[in-house]
C-alpha cells in the first residue's frame, strides 16, 4: 500500500470513530423533542405515588425531567416482554424524583433501559474476601452500568407501587447519581460533601453496627450500596426514616427537593399506567 493509500485508511478510520463516538448525540437529535402532551403529563404524574407530595413548580421539573429521559433513552423489553409507553412513563417518572433538587448536568442519563417481566440472573465478577469468583450467577432484580445500561425487573416495579420496601428504579437511579460523583463514594454530586458526609457516615456506621428498622442491611456491604438503599428508604418509608434517622433524612429533603415525611406515599395499582396502556 503506498502512502497515499494508508492515508485514506486512517482517515476513514477516524472518521468512523468519531461516528462512534457522536452516535449518543446524534441519536438524540434524530428523535421526537423532548415534550409531552397534556394526557400523557396528567397519566405520568397520576401514576406516582408520591405525587401529592409535589407543588407545582416540582411538578412541572419532575415532567421536563421525564420527557427528556422519555425522549432520548431506549426502552428494550427482554425475555419476551413488551415495554409499553406506560411503562415507560412509570420508570421515567420514579427516576426524575432523583432530579429535582439536582442542578443540570449532574443526572447523565442512561443510554438504555432493559426491562426484564421478573428478576433475571446475571454473572458474578466481582470476588469474595478470599479472593474467589462465583460461577453461579446471581438472580437480581436490577442493575446499573457506568457505561450507561439500566436493567430493571418489571414484577419489582409493580411491587414498589404498590408499597414494597424495595424500588429497583430508584436503587439503580441513585447508582447512576453516584456515577456522576467520583470523588465521593455513596453521595450523589453536590458543591459541600461536609453535611452529607457526616450524616451518612454515622447513619452508615450505625447500619453496619447494629442494623436499622428502615434501612436494608444490604446497604451494609459499601457506602456505595448504602447511598442506593437510603435513598429506597427514603422514598418508599420517608416518615418512618425521618423518625429513625432525623439527621440523614433531613439531609436527603435538603438535595432532593421534597420531604417525603409531610405525607405518607398513595401506593397502589399504577394508575392510567399499567402495562396495559400501549400508547
Amino acid at each position: 500500500m503506498n502512502a497515499g493509500g494508508a492515508i485514506l485508511v486512517i482517515a476513514g478510520a477516524l472518521a468512523i470513530a468519531a461516528l462512534i463516538m457522536a452516535y449518543p448525540h446524534l441519536r438524540r437529535r434524530w428523535r421526537a423533542p423532548a415534550d409531552l402532551d397534556a394526557r400523557e403529563r396528567d397519566a405520568l404524574v397520576a401514576a406516582l405515588p408520591w405525587r401529592d407530595l409535589l407543588d407545582a413548580d416540582q411538578r412541572e421539573r419532575l415532567l421536563e425531567h421525564s420527557a427528556r429521559l422519555l425522549a432520548e433513552v431506549s426502552f428494550i423489553g427482554c425475555n419476551g416482554l413488551t415495554v409499553t409507553r406506560g411503562m415507560e412513563r412509570v420508570i421515567a417518572g420514579q427516576a426524575s424524583l432523583l432530579c429535582l433538587g439536582a442542578e443540570p448536568g449532574d443526572f447523565v442519563l442512561p443510554r438504555e433501559i432493559l426491562v426484564y417481566p421478573d428478576a433475571f440472573y446475571i454473572p458474578q465478577d466481582d470476588p469474595d474476601e478470599h479472593g474467589l469468583v462465583d460461577d453461579l450467577p446471581m438472580l437480581a432484580s436490577g442493575e446499573a452500568w457506568a457505561g450507561g445500561r439500566v436493567i430493571l425487573s418489571w414484577r419489582d416495579i409493580e411491587e414498589a407501587l404498590a408499597g414494597a420496601d424495595h424500588n429497583v428504579v430508584l436503587h439503580e437511579f441513585a447508582h447512576l447519581l453516584d456515577f456522576a460523583a467520583p470523588e465521593a463514594e455513596g453521595a450523589p454530586p453536590m458543591h459541600d460533601f461536609a453535611g452529607w458526609s457526616g450524616a451518612f457516615g454515622d447513619a452508615f456506621e450505625r447500619l453496619r453496627a447494629e442494623g436499622s428498622p428502615v434501612i436494608d442491611v444490604y446497604g451494609a456491604e459499601n457506602p456505595t450500596e448504602f447511598f442506593a438503599v437510603a435513598v429506597e428508604a427514603f422514598f418508599q418509608r420517608g416518615g418512618a426514616l425521618a423518625a429513625a434517622h432525623p439527621r440523614l433524612h433531613a439531609v436527603m429533603v435538603a438535595y432532593f427537593d421534597i420531604d417525603t415525611a409531610a405525607r405518607a406515599p398513595d401506593f397502589g395499582p399504577p394508575t392510567g399506567a399499567g402495562a396495559e396502556d400501549s400508547t
